[in-house]
């Protein structure tokens, strides 16, 4: 039962500390939309533009975002003096949860390596799409599908 309660707690507290104002994207094809122009920016290496884009959609706390942008910012150095300029990016993946989420995943390409970045969104009241996480990873094994 504590398990219960401890699962129900988190999902409400994520709740009262959505920013109750965003604004949204009204379908599916707007947030593909945005999401490509953030892959766009974070591509010409401009990331804080890039996270400062989706600012308007945030269903998140901005303290919260505000970290993950600098951290962004720090690790997309690096990347780019170990890796150099992106080449490039694509959309692999939407998965869906009835109306209410959608998480798109797109690759950052380049020339000998790929970086996944994951968004999800949430539709609370049918209204919108809401910004709810961004993450970034190198880990790109649950992407692999097999050929059609």
């Amino acid at each position: 039962m504590g398990r219960f309660r401890r699962r129900t707690f988190l999902i409400w507290l994520m709740f009262i500390s959505t920013p109750l104002f965003a604004e949204t994207l009204a379908n599916r094809d707007l947030v593909r939309q945005q999401t490509g122009a953030f892959m766009d920016m974070i591509a010409s290496g401009r990331v804080a533009a890039a996270y400062n884009s989706m600012r308007p959609y945030l269903g998140i706390e901005p303290e919260v975002y505000d970290l993950a942008v600098r951290e962004a910012a720090t690790y997309f150095q690096q990347v780019n003096q170990s890796l150099g300029d992106a080449v490039g990016s694509s959309r692999v993946n939407v998965e869906v949860i009835a109306n209410d989420f959608t998480r798109e995943t797109w690759l950052q390409k380049f020339e000998a390596d790929a970086i996944a970045w994951h968004f999800t969104y949430y539709q609370p009241d049918g209204n919108g799409w809401k910004l709810v996480e961004v993450r970034h990873s190198t880990d790109l094994d649950r992407l692999f599908r097999p050929p059609e």
